[in-house]
């Protein structure tokens, strides 16, 4: 629930995309000295899955870098944030590439959510689940 919070707050926001996508490599970098992690994504976009830009939002109660990304005319946000001493599902049941992770519908939106190392990965959208899971793939994947 806390994730469709979350993405909700993205979705209405002034200025959701702080730094607008010129790749992967322009929007990674721009949170140094934003957040006190560095995120891990490699996966910059496609075009099924184009980056819109980034964000530094909160995700719980933490910051987290805030993905954008795009499915036709659906907004896909992606949270990376550090996961210690957050509580996790005990049956992550879905294959996602180099991870496996927990699916929830909540409201009419999708939440697709893994862990990898010390970092947490949530993937909320109310597009079909199934091109959810294809841009985890992507994600999880290349992480």
């Amino acid at each position: 629930a806390e994730a469709v919070n979350d993405h909700l707050r993205v979705l209405y926001s002034d200025h959701p995309v702080e730094v607008e996508s010129g790749g992967i490599h322009q929007v990674k970098p721009w949170f140094a000295g934003r957040l006190d992690f560095a995120p891990v994504v490699a996966f910059g976009g496609d075009d099924d899955f184009p980056l819109q830009g980034g964000a530094v939002a909160y995700f719980l109660d933490r910051k987290a870098a805030t993905f954008i990304f795009k499915r036709r005319l659906h907004v896909i946000t992606l949270f990376v944030f550090r996961a210690e001493g957050l509580p996790w599902p005990g049956l992550a049941t879905r294959p996602l590439g180099g991870a496996r992770g927990t699916f929830e519908t909540s409201r009419g939106f999708h939440v697709l959510m893994w862990r990898k190392g010390d970092l947490g990965y949530t993937l909320v959208s109310d597009i079909d689940p199934t091109d959810l899971q294809m841009l985890a793939v992507k994600v999880a994947g290349g992480v």
